[in-house]
């Protein structure tokens, strides 16, 4: 494949972290686009932490998808990143969560650096 890809080294433990395709572009920005249109009035601490950690552990799965190992095994793409995306929310630390989705970000032309 010819996306860009980065080593992400946080803690010791390194990952490769991928650009997003054209479509998983397309699906991130609408997910978004959604989640803002759903927005209700709450502008607390506590929901708007937890609006971004859904946000960033969608973006860092779609990204870590393309070099992890259940690439190809599950019923669907989809599929398989949820999976990825619930290992990103139990087993990374909001810090890594944060510089990744930084990264990620960069490497898809979505952030300048």
């Amino acid at each position: 494949m010819f996306l860009k890809t980065e080593q992400f080294e946080y803690n010791g433990v390194s990952v490769t972290l991928s650009e997003l395709s054209a479509l998983q572009r397309f699906d991130y920005i609408k997910f978004v686009s959604d989640a803002e249109q759903q927005e209700t009035t709450k502008h607390d601490v506590v929901h708007i932490n937890q609006r971004y950690l859904e946000t960033a552990s969608l973006l860092v799965a779609m990204s870590l998808w393309h070099s992890h190992s259940l690439k190809g095994t599950l019923a669907s793409p989809e599929t398989e990143m949820q999976q990825i995306r619930r290992e990103v929310m139990l087993g990374w630390p909001a810090d890594a969560l944060n510089q990744a989705t930084n990264r990620v970000l960069y490497l898809s032309g979505m952030l300048d650096n």
